[in-house]
């Protein structure tokens, strides 16, 4: 069986234990440094010299008739199943945090491509664009007047760079991505046909007449951020919309102008945050979720899948519901509505 299809992906460059060690998430628990992983695969999959990672005790029972395997996985897991069905393994490491050393490990054995410093030829450059040397840009890409691509930055097909915009070093910028009145910062990465820095939905109505709000702010996005595919991130009016560092930001997401997003919050797919509103470090907002606008969350905050924040939240804890509350109040509410339900 073939686990990463190599028609997509390059065949796995083989490790060594020890050089995974050197990434210091792990230590060893039973094997020979020496020992040399070749592919990673699923838990069910394990065979000689693959790399697995195991979080969930459920799935720790296809393991008992493999051998040969490399198996990264927590402390609990050892202490439970360590002497009976992990008997077969190679080696085992343990980590705090299984699937991020796992997620390392991965990036020793699929490295990213080196970036060859291609402008391809059906690209629209304005000579007064500084280029670092080694950036790539794509086919029918258009770069305005003003703009700055740091060293080793990617844009994909058809990415629009509107005048002034600054885009760090070692950015990617998927296909189709337009970006205006945005400063970018190292190491983001922008999925296909996402819109940084529109114009926000801000209109004022005066008897019988309708003003556009002007859109003076920009977008900041911080270092090592992620943007998700077909995600819309409006600029500010009179203030900037700003994602802090580390924030990572799944598909379908739109953030409105004027919004604050603190550093290493998860946002994820089909979430709508309105304008103004800050949403603390440590946050997660789960699929669906929406916030109203001029609400505060604060940092180390869950707000469940498919919840309404409608006003700001004072503590910290996960929250359900809508309009949302405290997660424990809102099932219990629920159970007793059912119970109602059945008494009818």
């Amino acid at each position: 069986m073939v686990i990463v299809d190599q028609r997509f992906f390059p065949e796995a460059k083989s490790v060594s234990v020890s050089k995974i060690l050197d990434l210091g998430t792990c230590v060893l628990h039973k094997g020979d440094p020496k020992f040399i992983v070749q592919n990673v695969g699923q838990i069910k999959e394990a065979r000689p010299n693959m790399l697995i990672f195991a979080v969930r005790k459920e799935l720790i029972a296809s393991l008992e008739t493999s051998e040969g395997y490399a198996l990264i996985t927590s402390p609990e897991i050892i202490k439970e199943f360590g002497k009976n069905i992990l008997s077969g393994a190679g080696v085992i490491f343990i980590s705090k945090n299984p699937k991020f050393a796992f997620a390392q490990a991965c990036s020793l054995m699929f490295p990213s491509k080196g970036n060859k410093t291609v402008i391809h030829p059906t690209a629209q450059i304005d000579e007064s664009a500084n280029i670092a040397n080694d950036v790539s840009i794509g086919p029918f890409c258009y770069v305005a007047a003003g703009v700055t691509i740091g060293k080793g930055s990617v844009l994909g097909i058809g990415v629009c760079c509107k005048s002034s915009v600054m885009i760090g070093e070692n950015c990617r910028v998927e296909d189709y991505v337009t970006i205006e009145k945005a400063i970018i910062e190292d190491y983001v990465s922008i999925g296909q046909h996402t819109v940084i820095g529109k114009e926000g939905f801000g209109f004022e109505a005066n008897e019988d007449d309708i003003q556009r709000f002007p859109h003076l702010g920009r977008v900041l996005i911080g270092k090592k951020s992620s943007i998700g595919a077909n995600c819309c991130i409006d600029r500010g009016t009179l203030q900037d919309t700003i994602i802090n560092e580390l924030v990572l930001i799944d598909n379908l997401v739109h953030i409105a102008h004027n919004v604050e997003i603190g550093k290493k919050t998860i946002i994820l797919a089909q979430v709508g945050i309105a304008g103004s509103s800050i949403i603390k470090e440590n946050c997660i907002i789960g699929g669906q979720a929406g916030i109203a606008d001029h609400t505060e969350i604060p940092s180390n905050t869950t707000i469940l899948s498919r919840s309404g924040v409608t006003k700001s939240i004072e503590t910290p804890g996960v929250y359900a519901g809508f309009p949302a509350k405290i997660s424990t109040n809102f099932w219990r509410e629920q159970v007793i509505l059912r119970q109602l339900a059945r008494k009818k």
